[in-house]
């Protein structure tokens, strides 16, 4: 890295000051002078340090632009309303010798005790280290990066969703953290559900009991409680530690299936839907490592990414800002429902918006657009997983699936990959606006529009029951679009994106029963540039040589 000054202008969620200056409110952007690279300071001696150490629940980042990133931490008070001052650092190097910014900021019960800090003025494409210390104690260092402009030659992304806390172990999390060439890591929600233990998976074999274990989380102080259990997590806090992430919510993060004026899962006798969503919202918002701007509604979470001329990232929210409510399968009036043209999955405005973002980046002239999102997309025949019908995916929104295909079509919008979570199963289609008809050829790739690749689960379980999994077999032979298909086994995927191709990675764990990163690789496929569908890819990519080195393991 050049040894240039770095001014790292910062905006704190929490109260925030660069050096000795005064505190300023929590959304006021504050400037930091210009920090020349200097030794850090040598860790307090253990006599002085005071207690148990604060950071309980980890660091993170999350959310890198080309010049900034965020950074997250929680700092454990000794009592409910006391206020911690926290000193952040940033170095170039994983020694952190040599501290090129830093900061202090105030942790208050107002956000739970998080700390969020937009960090800016960073150079691009570049790996940076951090950490925080407060109450005479250090945090672990973590590691962040920043996304690439110009022309990168190539990118390597993981992404995942549905980790369930009493289901299992987050091995999947612990193989990804060890990846130490990913640019980022992609959640593509159901980062935590909201059931009671016992409800949807018990924790007790495992000793691992969410919190509040008795009852399904409501209020503000039940989804506080949720998230910080999860972040007590050894693999998820060392997947933070080691890549930024870019989540995004799906529907357990507030209630099963959600839509903007409610859920499945939300009962008159548990109150206000609004109450629940808003407290639901802020509980996400103080606790993940996301940019938070004042002027976003509640609820607003779709967002994009640009990595250079090789790829932009479209993440988008298929829940709470314009999902209209799920028709009743069951209905005799099903069919004529979810064929009503006014039906939406994503809104009027976030139609339009995704609309521009695709637009953009094809006159822009980048290679790849990917977008990151939560349901299944791909055309599944009726009753194709068993005696039901899943009336929250796309599949139960046609009208709109077909508003955007239609779109990507008129509008020559070529290079369309779609991530795709909720499913807990390995899924590979090439989407197509009408893949059981004429206008669609699996051999030929007549009326391919994109893939849709979709992770498996961290450790939610499998969406059939275990005496059904022969209809993998099955469903495959009906759907000449679906292209791979696995229900039993949990994981992750892999994308490895250069100018000519992408290839995904299907990682499966061996179990989550017990703590392990041993995975295998259980499918590769690959969509090459300017000719759309899915075809094998032998073996695995290659790791990216001089990928940045990991965060260091000490903690003080």
């Amino acid at each position: 890295m050049r040894r240039r000054e770095l001014l790292a202008g910062t905006t704190a969620l929490g109260l925030a000051a660069c050096r000795r200056a005064p505190l300023v409110e929590p959304s006021e952007p504050r400037v930091c002078p210009p920090a020349s690279p200097r030794p850090a300071p040598a860790a307090p001696p253990s006599p002085a340090r005071r207690g148990t150490s604060p950071f309980q629940h980890g660091i993170a980042s999350g959310d890198p632009l080309h010049d900034r990133v965020i950074l997250w931490t929680r700092l454990t008070p000794p009592s409910p309303g006391t206020e911690i001052e926290a000193r952040w650092e940033l170095a170039a190097e994983p020694s952190m010798r040599h501290v090129i910014a830093h900061g202090s900021a105030v942790a208050s019960a107002a956000r739970d005790h998080t700390l969020k800090l937009d960090v800016t003025g960073l150079e691009p494409d570049r790996a940076y280290y951090y950490r925080f210390e407060a109450q005479g104690h250090r945090s672990a260092i973590g590691r962040t990066r920043t996304l690439p402009v110009g022309s990168p030659s190539r990118l390597r992304l993981a992404f995942t969703s549905c980790s369930n806390y009493p289901y299992g172990y987050f091995n999947a999390y612990a193989h990804m953290a060890r990846r130490a060439d990913l640019h980022a890591v992609l959640h593509l929600g159901d980062y935590l559900y909201e059931y009671e233990n016992g409800r949807y998976g018990d924790g007790t074999p495992y000793g691992r009991l969410p919190d509040p274990a008795e009852h399904e989380i409501v209020t503000l102080a039940d989804y506080r409680a949720r998230h910080a259990i999860y972040k007590t997590d050894p693999d998820l806090q060392e997947l933070h530690r080691q890549h930024p992430m870019i989540a995004v919510w799906d529907d357990h993060e507030l209630a099963n299936d959600a839509w903007w004026g409610g859920a499945q899962n939300h009962q008159p006798e548990e109150g206000s839907w609004v109450d629940r969503r808003t407290a639901a919202v802020r509980a996400y918002r103080e606790w993940m490592p996301i940019r938070e701007l004042p002027t976003d509604p509640v609820g607003q979470i779709q967002r994009s990414f640009r990595f250079g001329d090789l790829l932009d990232l479209v993440m988008l929210d298929t829940r709470l800002v314009g999902r209209d409510q799920q028709a009743d399968w069951r209905a005799e009036d099903y069919a004529k429902v979810i064929a009503d043209p006014r039906r939406s999955l994503l809104g009027p405005a976030q139609e339009a918006w995704l609309a521009q973002q695709l637009v953009r980046s094809r006159d822009d002239g980048v290679a790849w657009r990917v977008l990151g999102q939560q349901v299944l997309m791909g055309q599944l025949r009726p009753r194709a997983l068993g005696d039901w019908i899943n009336a929250d995916m796309w599949d139960g929104y046609p009208p709109a699936r077909r508003r955007l295909l239609d779109q990507v079509a008129t509008q020559r919008i070529e290079d369309l990959v779609v991530l795709t979570g909720d499913i807990h199963s390995s899924w590979a289609f090439e989407l197509a606006a009408e893949p059981f008809g004429r206008g669609y050829d699996p051999v030929s790739g007549k009326g391919v529009l994109g893939v849709e690749l979709v992770t498996p689960a961290v450790s939610s379980p499998s969406p059939v029951k275990v005496e059904q999994l022969e209809r993998e077999r099955m469903v495959l032979a009906s759907h000449p679009h679906l292209r791979w298909l696995e229900l039993r086994h949990r994981g992750y995927v892999l994308l490895d994106i250069d100018r000519e191709r992408t290839v995904a990675e299907w990682h499966h764990v061996e179990s989550i029963e017990e703590r392990s990163d041993r995975t295998s690789l259980a499918k590769a496929l690959a969509t090459a540039r300017g000719r759309p569908g899915l075809r094998e890819h032998e073996g695995v990519t290659r790791a990216i040589a001089d990928a940045p080195a990991p965060a260091p393991s000490e903690e003080g």
